[in-house]
């Protein structure tokens, strides 16, 4: 793998060295950055096999749905110096690269792409 000298090509994993802290750190809800849509990813992790899935506020005060087939499983994945989420569901898989991590901050490189997240406590947005 070729190695990139430029700092915002770097991973940024301030909080995690290991699969256990990844998983804990990832795990709860996570909003796209500046996305107006009313969709949210819940991540846990089970066994060590995480989870994923599109969930919708509704209407309803403290509650949410997911989103009908939108589960997916994800398994983390370290190549070289890079942390990977590799993402499985019926339909197919991809791989995500974590190129930030911390407490609130969450942005995945996909395809060239990079996502923005920032961690919510899902009381709070309703």
């Amino acid at each position: 793998m070729l190695l990139i000298p430029f700092s915002n090509f770097a991973q940024s994993l301030e909080c995690c060295s290991s699969d256990k802290e990844i998983e804990e750190a990832i795990t709860g809800y996570w909003k796209i950055k500046n996305d107006d849509s009313k969709s949210i990813y819940h991540y846990w992790f089970e066994n060590g096999r995480g989870n994923v899935e599109n969930v919708e506020i509704s209407e309803t005060i403290g509650e949410y749905k997911p989103v009908e087939k939108s589960h997916s499983h994800i398994y983390i994945k370290k190549e070289a110096d890079t942390m990977k989420l590799e993402y499985i569901y019926r339909y197919g898989n991809w791989t995500s690269v974590i190129k930030k991590l911390d407490k609130s901050n969450l942005t995945l490189e996909t395809n060239g792409e990079s996502t923005e997240y920032h961690k919510v406590n899902l009381k709070n947005t309703l």
